[in-house]
């Protein structure tokens, strides 16, 4: 028997009682009834027992009932009812004032039913619910294993989850983040000792139960459900149910994607993937598009690859790496207001940001910024370091998604080359050395030894120092303390090679914001990169390398 006092006394004929004294009781709860015909009866009572007695034992002392009410509630009595009218009129005053001071229920019992009557219409009370439970817990079952067989239908699967369980969920991925709450606890109290281990467990907060089901796949842990009951006998009745829907969340975290677009966008899929491989021209791509979708709409896109190094070590599947990628910016908490489409083309992931033109929320440099954000903490926490990711610039409109897959794929080729150790690369930030890549070497070369001649006059070390300081202050955006950091040595130091620099090169140094003071160095550094990278030139002897600013760009 699992009821609480109060859900007893809505239950007919003890409905016909009323509760004299501890009234702030009434959620305790009750496991058996037994009736009381011996004054030491109290040594023999179980915790979440009700006893009913017509107070013949204790009918000419009123202490040794005082003393025996609290012995009932040492031993966790769920409550006592007292039928009156045979040998008590009232209950002492002295009981009910420390009923009520130990929130211990007592109960008058209506004079006109049996003991029998009463306790036979708890258990019919007690079967009936258990019955319904049972059917309750069926009908779950049934709705989980509806969803693992048709994940296809859902368009949120986490909401599908927590509607099928009826308690309130959370999901919680593998860093730490939450993807989805229907609860109302602090998020403090939710992330409570995290990180947790992979295991089951149950616990109680300020705020309720909880129970935490590690989401295992591929023997590793993925996230966490979290699921809310009201108290933990419901953990206990339908713990199974928890692990069945972990299991099912724990498998389409990484597949339902796939699934869900075998239905709805599979096929446009295949034509994106035909035309990032220019084998079917822009127009035929909009046409092909639009009898697929017929809500094609304005928007700002972005595209991004994602591909790991060949030299990485270890890495025998790269699919399996970047599967688990997608899965992280699918349920990222920053891109949620952000449509995307993955697709595997090769070796690489092709990923396709969509910004809607009515969205209010984000502007266009919001857009690319939570983008990138996301991808610097996604692919930073990878268990392989080997990937990375390439990002155009932004395009509005759709066809001019191939141009956008051109600049991923210089921006790969030129990281590459001048082996930049990024994890994500902005094509945006190395336009400027796509650009100078088509200026014809011999006036490039030209260019730069006249702006760096009286700089390249100097004696090889001071020449290789200042150069070196000169690419530090370029890669840190004009920041002097960053500068000084990379170089080791006092930002005194940089200040005095900086002034030296701009009287030699006469370029106001301290102007770097300024992009017409910043392209003529950058571009005569980049000429001094390309000079290096060939193994010619005068300036072999120095080893530092040139990141590109954003600033410049």
């Amino acid at each position: 028997m699992h009821l609480t006092v109060e859900e007893a006394l809505r239950i007919y004929p003890l409905s016909r009682s009323r509760i004299v004294a501890g009234a702030e009781g009434a959620g305790r709860v009750i496991k058996s009834v037994n009736m009381m015909d011996a004054p030491d009866v109290s040594d023999w009572v179980k915790a979440g027992e009700m006893l009913f007695t017509t107070a013949f034992a204790i009918k000419d002392t009123p202490e040794d009932f005082l003393r025996l009410l609290q012995k009932l509630n040492e031993r966790g009595s769920a409550g006592l009812g007292i039928k009156l009218g045979r040998y008590w009129k009232q209950i002492p005053p002295v009981v009910i004032e420390e009923a009520n001071r130990l929130h211990f229920p007592v109960l008058e019992l209506p004079y006109e039913f049996t003991f029998a009557d009463q306790m036979n219409a708890l258990v019919e009370a007690e079967i009936e619910k258990s019955t319904r439970k049972l059917h309750d817990a069926l009908d779950k079952q049934k709705s989980l294993m509806r969803f693992a067989m048709q994940p296809g239908d859902s368009a949120n699967h986490f909401q599908r989850i927590g509607d099928i369980l009826s308690y309130p969920i959370v999901i919680v991925g593998a860093r730490g983040q939450i993807l989805y709450n229907t609860c109302d606890w602090p998020e403090a109290e939710v992330l409570k000792d995290w990180p947790w281990n992979p295991k089951f467990d149950k616990s109680r907060s300020l705020s309720g139960w909880r129970c935490t089901i590690p989401l295992i796949q591929d023997g590793e842990c993925c996230g966490f459900l979290l699921v809310m009951p009201r108290h933990a006998t419901i953990i206990q009745e339908e713990e199974g149910l928890f692990h069945q829907a972990a299991e099912i969340l724990s498998f389409h975290m990484d597949r339902f994607q796939d699934e869900r677009q075998s239905v709805s966008g599979y096929r446009w899929s295949l034509v994106l993937e035909r035309y990032l491989q220019k084998r079917i021209t822009p127009e035929q791509f909009l046409e092909q598009t639009r009898a697929l979708r017929q809500n094609v709409r304005d928007c700002a896109y972005l595209c991004v690859k994602t591909a790991i190094y060949p030299e990485s070590p270890g890495e025998d599947a790269p699919h399996k790496g970047l599967r688990k990628i997608r899965r992280e910016l699918m349920y990222h908490p920053y891109l949620s207001p952000i449509g995307s489409h993955h697709l595997f083309v090769g070796s690489e992931m092709v990923t396709l940001f969509a910004l809607p033109a009515e969205s209010r929320e984000l502007s266009v440099p919001d857009f690319v910024q939570r983008i990138v954000s996301a991808l610097e903490e996604v692919v930073g926490s990878a268990p392989s370091p080997g990937y990375r990711c390439y990002v155009s610039k932004p395009k509005l409109k759709l066809a001019d998604i191939l141009e956008a897959s051109d600049e991923c794929d210089h921006a790969k080729s030129i990281s590459e080359r001048l082996s930049f150790g990024r994890a994500v690369t902005l094509f945006s930030d190395l336009e400027l050395n796509y650009v100078f890549r088509h200026i014809p070497r011999d006036i490039l070369a030209g260019y730069s030894d006249n702006l760096l001649l009286p700089l390249l006059a100097k004696d090889e070390e001071y020449r290789a120092e200042m150069l070196k300081t000169l690419e530090a202050y370029m890669a840190n955006e004009g920041n002097v303390n960053e500068t000084a950091k990379e170089l080791f040595v006092h930002r005194n130091t940089v200040l005095y090679r900086l002034e030296k620099a701009s009287e030699l090169l006469r370029i106001d140094l301290k102007k770097m914001s300024d992009q017409l003071q910043a392209w003529p160095l950058y571009l005569a550094l980049i000429h001094i990169r390309r000079c290096r990278a060939g193994g010619r030139g005068r300036l072999r002897a120095s080893t530092s390398r040139v990141r590109p600013s954003r600033r410049p760009c």
